[in-house]
């Protein structure tokens, strides 16, 4: 008898931006599995790194079996009450082993709808992958921060397991009662970068203007620093008007938004990528400057350290610092991290953790791991899976 191919519906409140990207890579490391996609296409904010097929590495339908748009507009109410539905409606057509949720939106409602019509002994297992919970945030009052945990909480039981892309967001699902593994993120595109005898001072960061990425610290950061014509500034990407005002007040140019293609031609160029995020979960654009051999100055915050990038960066004098000592030399200070971070996250390291973490959602890999293997030392192609 012919063995059936198991299916996994992946769901996500935006293909687009880095979750886009990530489940992307998700999908062409596991293709032993068939794969469907249920999506919102236009509900992100950025415009970066859109669900448009030819802005993708490889074509929608070249990648799942099948794949639907719950549609956009409406608000974000309105938008989440069709993604609900279209999930209902999905389930019983794809008849999925695993529904796989993609961000906090996503992981709400599919934690809501499955349990009400689908769970059973013969029911799809639930994975959520929160690409960053929602109470990481910095720009948040406190009661609203409190919010967005007891939401994670209160469908907590209905997660089956957390595949996380970093040991600090592995441990903030166990936090909540959720079995974790670390999965790494990772990026198939490879941008050569040319040979340069001379640092000519090219400093660029990726990504949406505002607070996320923080363009409050990158100026403090400038400032810091001696103001020298032969250092350039970029901003690929585009956001807060207010932001995008400041930044160019300062002698950053913003570039606006860019396609993959073209962001990657960025870094190319560049001598240094400097990361300013507040909060994160694993970025793509770490990882492609990582592959491209561009020397990283990435802020200090819990979810790089625990990916083993420079805890010693968390402030902008710090920071400051580092940048000046990479565009004197064209190396970071402790150019190890940055190797190391490289070679944990290959697409082979991932196709090895996630085939491991489907397996054992689907009922084949039977011993957990102590929590504490989320921060040991080693690769993290291990699959690290802790039980309530």
């Amino acid at each position: 008898m012919r063995r059936e191919t198991p299916r996994i519906l992946h769901v996500t409140e935006s293909m687009s931006g880095g979750t886009a990207a990530a489940i992307v890579e998700f999908v062409r490391s596991t293709p032993q599995f068939e794969h469907h996609l249920l999506f919102r296409r236009g509900a992100g904010r950025g415009r970066a790194r859109t669900a448009a097929p030819g802005d993708l590495p490889i074509r929608f339908e070249d990648l799942f079996a099948g794949s639907r748009d719950a549609g956009g507009g409406g608000g974000l109410g309105g938008g989440l009450v069709r993604l609900g539905r279209a999930l209902r409606e999905m389930l019983p057509a794809v008849a999925p082993r695993i529904v796989h949720l993609h961000g906090g939106r996503a992981g709400l409602v599919g934690r809501t709808v499955i349990p009400a019509v689908a769970r059973s002994a013969t029911g799809p297992a639930i994975l959520y992958t929160p690409h960053c919970f929602g109470f990481e945030r910095t720009d948040l009052p406190a009661a609203a921060l409190r919010l967005l945990r007891g939401a994670e909480r209160a469908v907590a039981a209905s997660t089956d397991l957390a595949v996380c892309v970093s040991p600090r967001e592995a441990d903030l699902a166990t936090e909540l009662g959720i079995p974790a593994v670390v999965v790494p993120n990772t990026t198939r595109a490879r941008t050569a970068r040319p040979d340069r005898a001379r640092h000519t001072g090219s400093v660029v960061t990726v990504g949406r203007v505002g607070a996320q990425k923080d363009f409050d610290f990158l100026l403090r950061v400038k400032a810091l620093l001696p103001a020298s014509p032969e250092v350039t500034w970029a901003w690929v990407g585009g956001g807060d008007p207010r932001g995008e005002a400041a930044l160019r007040a300062a002698g950053v140019r913003v570039t606006g938004w860019r396609s993959p293609t073209e962001v990657r031609n960025h870094l190319a160029g560049a001598d240094v990528y400097l990361h300013t995020a507040a909060w994160e979960s694993c970025p793509l654009p770490l990882l492609e400057a990582a592959a491209a051999g561009l020397p990283i100055v990435a802020r200090s915050i819990p979810a790089l350290d625990s990916l083993g990038l420079d805890p010693d960066l968390g402030t902008a004098e710090a920071v400051a610092a580092e940048l000046a000592t990479v565009l004197t030399t064209g190396r970071p200070s402790r150019p190890r991290l940055q190797e190391t971070f490289a070679a944990r996250h290959t697409p082979q390291a991932q196709a090895a953790a996630l085939a491991d973490a489907y397996a054992t959602a689907l009922g084949t890999i039977p011993a957990p791991v102590p929590r504490a293997s989320h921060h040991a030392a080693g690769s993290l192609t291990e699959v690290e899976v802790t039980r309530r």
